[in-house]
């Protein structure tokens, strides 16, 4: 398969200031050394507990924030692309914000709201807009009668589907879904995970799906790669993961996750303690302090990717 995004070493620290004069006194190392391949096509679940730095990879990916390391759209290293360039980057690639209640700008009308990316990037035509706006609105499931009326006048679902349509009104390749149903009722997330699968098939897209959730993310998952404190740990194709996860972080979140027909034989794992603080993560391997299968090596050396068939990788000792 062909790679679309390729993320190298990509590492983001965020500065902890204080005083009058705005001293940096410590960093939050919110993600570290992050290697990671998406392909054209899949949707890649991305999942791990809050905090761990799934939004931060998000948006490092669309460039939204400026990590150090390289990310690769396309053979293009967008943190070297020029101000041209990334406005046709920002075309090829979108985002769908987790609140469907605070995305969307109050004070405009939903036909305001899908016709301002499209005068953004030079198209001017009112007929040319009008179609593509129309088009949007049918493919995500929306009225006509919508365009005149307000995001305070819809529900959680429907304002998630005006700002999923807005990402998709530039006909992007890639989209980057960050926790896009975790704001929505149960049976309202249904509908929109099956939207997204949907719009995926007809526009041909390549998606990095954000979610803590791990039923919606082997719903709708290709590949899923799990996140713990920063770093990913294990990535694997989705059925492989469930059937069979090598990292002890991957089987105790595999093991709390409740199933009528469980075939995956792991029994339920209670992870001890809390999520230690990006501020000061622990050394060597990061899950050491919680692991229940932790050895004297993994408080002094930090693990390397082992692989284990063609698309499964964990970082973990115990296979050393």
């Amino acid at each position: 398969m062909e790679k679309l995004v390729q993320i190298k070493n990509l590492t983001v620290n965020y500065p902890v200031t204080e005083g009058i004069f705005n001293e940096t006194k410590a960093f939050i190392h919110a993600l570290n050394c992050i290697n990671l391949d998406i392909y054209k096509g899949e949707v890649l679940g991305l999942v791990g507990e809050s905090g761990c730095g799934k939004s931060t990879l998000g948006k490092a990916v669309l460039r939204l924030i400026t990590p150090e390391g390289e990310v690769f759209f396309d053979k293009k290293n967008i943190l070297e692309l020029d101000k041209k360039e990334i406005k046709s980057f920002r075309k090829k690639s979108q985002l769908i914000f987790q609140n469907p209640y605070s995305s969307l700008n109050p004070k405009m009308t939903i036909k305001e709201i899908l016709k301002e990316p499209l005068i953004i990037h030079g198209i001017k035509d009112k007929k040319a807009i009008d179609t593509e706006i129309l088009n949007i609105l049918k493919l995500t499931g929306l009225d006509t009668e919508a365009l005149s009326r307000y995001p305070h006048e819809f529900s959680g679902g429907q304002r998630q589907r005006i700002a999923i349509a807005r990402a998709l009104i530039l006909k992007p390749e890639f989209l980057v879904a960050d926790e896009p149903v975790s704001a929505l009722d149960v049976s309202i997330q249904a509908q929109i995970i099956k939207l997204l699968i949907e719009l995926k098939e007809k526009m041909k897209l390549t998606i990095l799906f954000i979610s803590h959730d791990l039923g919606v993310i082997k719903y709708i998952s290709d590949r899923i790669a799990v996140m713990y404190l920063g770093e990913i740990v294990e990535t694997a194709p989705s059925d492989e993961l469930f059937k069979n996860p090598k990292h002890p972080y991957t089987k105790a979140l595999i093991s709390a996750v409740p199933s009528v027909n469980d075939k995956s034989n792991i029994h339920f794992i209670r992870l001890e303690g809390d999520l230690p603080s990006p501020k000061s993560p622990p050394h060597a391997c990061k899950f050491h302090t919680r692991c229940p299968y932790v050895m004297p090596v993994c408080k002094e050396i930090a693990p390397k990717n082992i692989g284990f068939s063609k698309n499964h990788y964990a970082k973990c000792h115990l296979y050393k």
